[in-house]
């Protein structure tokens, strides 16, 4: 392009770059239509150009008709070549235009600078963002008294961080039992929560709130429940109740099960069932489920005050819900079993009241709820609880305690919880979400929902998959199914990793279950075998795959796992699915429908490799499902629940549960029988 541009007395392209901004413009110029149209064109268009910038470039001395390079224009040359710039700016948008529609990327958008902040109001900010570092309460305060004097404006967001303040932001954790594993360089120098007292709390609490009323800021999700939990601790229930009612008609607050755990353990604590049994319908009524943290509530209240119908319900519903309960949960439970209460000698302090809320609160199916739940949680003759019970791996069969030489059973799953499992998944691929699914997250750490743009595209891709299983299942349904980018991700999170899968790891997997002679099906995205991304070497594994009629390339813009988990789905009990991916994704999106764990409890398969072979692959190993269900379930007429053990972190669907050394490494049981006469 140099070439072109040395005109007589014409800058160069570099010359009239530094001299001004337009020379970048004709560079860009070249490079687009080099690449959009031919070269000729890029070059005659580029001419154009140059013509606007010799003009620019020539009057930048002011009070010249001269160029700095000596070239003399005239005013009529002047508008013509100001005239023929604007034609070309309006020529060079209407071709991106063009290729756009075409479906080619588009040029980034400029970027639009920030809206300019008063230095003041930036100080402000900064300051109350380290005081919620440190949970200084104190320091934001005075920061926010200063504020106020100077009549500074505060961001909406400083409230919402002082209203967070004022509740405490030392005890974070979601789940009972399920720490987060911190290390030295996660340790924050937190200011104790003591250093201020609750009424203070409260006091500075009013007042922002109606600071905030004044300015007619509404507050969000965390404002409002911070309000909710700092009444509550406080046993201001009629507050709490009121601000959560305000909540639920506020549009920009979407309500979360925080807003709502802390009233409901608050009444728990004092003993107000009633009043604890309503916050859990209104949970019910939005469709959030409890987490163990309020379940551990509400069995420490009915143990203490004697409310066995709650507690029977609440029993059936962390069986569901909870896999592996943690070790205060699982106390609590041998405390009741041990109390006066689980006797039917004692008159347990139920109510007609609280019978009826337990039934409008949204329970398990007949279908959902397995025989196991048949089960009476008051015995005339007392109870025999045995801690620590063994069990033998390969049949689950107890070894020791009330229940010993008892089997532990698999959980089943009805026809009616399959076909609802379908029709879920179904309708997340065509939608997106399920109705009454108010997450804006895909869960499993993927980020947010993406938006559903192109619905008929998506039903077509739907409608081959279809045609695909019922092709494939017509002559025998599938015995594996394989999660091809988890298996080729799998230890690829190594600095200077390739983009690209293991394709070695997808065929190890593969050619083990084809030496079993099992009816193998491997899903995987078809971007992992776009060209700029797959090695050339890898093409005949993917060539020998599709020979072999194993291979499933999902499409463009949709999830690979709706794929291999509708296919699992689809061929019915006993196809296993080989994936390390806990699925926490399916899970939430799901609303986490009690069957969905109960079939990932039964049909998925992990996997890991082993040494090096001679020829240069590796071994493969497998953990399948257990021939028994680890978790709470009924035996004749006795109950176990499951020990944590060391090896569970990944069984907790927040992916935080850390075992402490005193855990033990080997699966034990908790069993409790009625006395024998």
């Amino acid at each position: 392009m140099l070439i072109d541009c040395r005109r007589q007395g014409a800058p160069t392209f570099c010359e009239a770059r530094c001299a001004s901004r337009v020379g970048m413009l004709a560079r860009r110029t070249w490079e687009y239509h080099c690449v959009v149209d031919s070269e000729p064109i890029a070059r005659s268009i580029a001419s154009r150009r140059l013509d606007w910038i010799i003009f620019r470039f020539s009057t930048m001395n002011k009070g010249n008709d001269t160029g700095s390079m000596g070239t003399s224009v005239e005013p009529s040359d002047r508008k013509r070549t100001v005239e023929e710039g604007n034609d070309l700016e309006k020529n060079n948008s209407s071709a991106m235009n063009d290729q756009t529609d075409r479906g080619s990327a588009a040029p980034k958008p400029k970027r639009i600078k920030s809206k300019h902040q008063e230095p003041s109001v930036r100080a402000i900010r900064s300051v109350i963002q380290q005081c919620c570092a440190r949970n200084d309460l104190r320091k934001a305060i005075e920061a926010y008294e200063k504020t106020i004097a100077d009549k500074t404006r505060l961001e909406p967001q400083s409230f919402y961080n002082l209203l967070s303040l004022c509740d405490g932001l030392s005890d974070r954790g979601i789940h009972v039992g399920t720490p987060k594993l911190s290390t030295d360089n996660d340790q924050k120098d937190l200011i104790s929560t003591q250093h201020v007292d609750e009424e203070s709390r409260l006091r500075y609490a009013k007042r922002i709130k109606e600071h905030m009323d004044q300015l007619k800021l509404p507050l969000t999700e965390t404002a409002w429940s911070a309000l909710v939990k700092l009444h509550s601790r406080n046993h201001q229930f009629d507050l709490a109740e009121q601000h959560l009612t305000e909540a639920e008609s506020t549009q920009q607050c979407r309500p979360k099960l925080r807003m709502y755990s802390a009233l409901l353990v608050a009444y728990c604590e004092i003993g107000r069932m009633q009043d604890a049994l309503i916050v859990w319908l209104r949970l019910s009524k939005i469709n959030l489920a409890v987490s163990e943290r309020e379940y551990l509530a509400l069995i420490q209240c009915a143990t203490k005050y004697g409310f066995a119908r709650v507690m029977e319900r609440v029993l059936q519903d962390l069986s569901e819900d909870v896999l592996v309960p943690s070790k205060e949960t699982s106390r609590a439970l041998e405390e009741w079993f041990q109390s006066a209460y689980a006797t039917n000698a004692t008159v347990a302090n139920d109510s007609v009241a609280i019978d009826s809320i337990l039934q409008q609160i949204q329970a398990p199916s007949a279908d959902q709820l397995p025989a196991t739940f048949k089960f009476k949680i008051q015995s005339a003759t007392g109870w025999v609880v045995s801690s620590g019970c063994p069990v033998e791996m390969t049949s689950g069969e107890l070894l020791e305690g009330c229940l010993k030489n008892c089997n532990l059973k698999p959980v089943t799953i009805s026809e009616q919880c399959w076909l609802e499992m379908k029709e879920m998944n179904e309708t997340i691929v065509s939608s997106g979400k399920i109705d009454g699914d108010m997450s804006g997250v895909q869960g499993g750490r993927k980020g947010p929902k993406r938006q559903v743009t192109d619905r008929e595209q998506r039903k077509k891709y739907w409608s081959l998959f279809h045609s695909f299983l019922e092709r494939q299942c017509s002559v025998g349904k599938f015995d594996v199914i394989i999660d091809g980018a988890n298996v080729g991700y799998y230890q690829q999170n190594y600095q200077s990793a390739p983009r690209h899968v293991d394709y070695r790891q997808i065929d190890w997997l593969v050619k083990h279950f084809q030496k079993e002679n099992k009816k193998v099906l491997l899903v995987i995205h078809s971007r992992h075998f776009a060209p700029n991304l797959m090695p050339r070497q890898y093409i005949p594994l993917e060539r020998s795959w599709r020979d072999d009629g194993i291979l499933y390339c999902t499409p463009p813009c949709m999830n690979d796992d709706w794929f291999w988990l509708h296919a699992a789905l689809y061929c019915g009990p006993g196809t296993l699915v080989v994936t390390n991916d806990e699925m926490r994704d399916h899970h939430f999106q799901m609303l986490a429908p009690r069957s969905f764990l109960r079939w990932k409890d039964r049909h998925q398969v992990h996997f890991s490799f082993g040494q090096w072979r001679q020829d240069h692959s590796r071994e493969v190993n497998l953990i399948y499902p257990d021939v028994y269900s680890r978790r709470i379930q009924c035996i004749k007429d006795g109950l176990v629940i499951p020990w944590p053990k060391r090896g569970d972190e990944r069984r907790f669907l927040d992916g935080t549960h850390v075992a402490c050394e005193d855990d033990p490494t080997e699966e034990t049981y908790v069993c409790i029988r009625p006395r024998s006469k």
